[in-house]
């Protein structure tokens, strides 16, 4: 059985992420003993005209939330995805794919990924 953890946002760094300009807390990993399913869970921060550049995730499913500001997300494929407050999209395993905040103000987004 696992133990009941908290662990407090304010004190996890904030690193670079996916090159561009975002920015990531990394919450819980695979180092986390959580799920055998559970890949991570981020907050990622993107300031105005701001980029997470093309990446894609091998074999993990990647869910995020957005909890403010908008902009678009494209994909490898040419669809464009435009996401704003309280939206969640979802990004298939292994598809190559960009986010753009669009707007005057920071993004913030909660990104879950899961071992597919």
């Amino acid at each position: 059985m696992r133990d009941p953890f908290k662990k407090t946002l304010s004190k996890i760094k904030i690193e670079d992420a996916h090159g561009g300009t975002g920015k990531r807390q990394l919450i819980l990993s695979k180092n986390d003993a959580i799920s055998k399913h559970l890949h991570a869970m981020t907050k990622g921060f993107l300031a105005p005209a701001s980029v997470f550049n093309w990446h894609k995730h091998e074999g993990i499913d990647e869910f995020f939330i957005v909890l403010k500001g908008t902009g678009i997300i494209k994909f490898e494929n040419g669809k464009k995805i435009k996401y704003n407050k309280c939206d969640l999209i979802y990004t298939p395993a292994n598809i190559a794919h960009r986010i753009e905040n669009t707007s005057k103000e920071r993004d913030e987004f909660f990104f879950i990924r899961i071992d597919s």
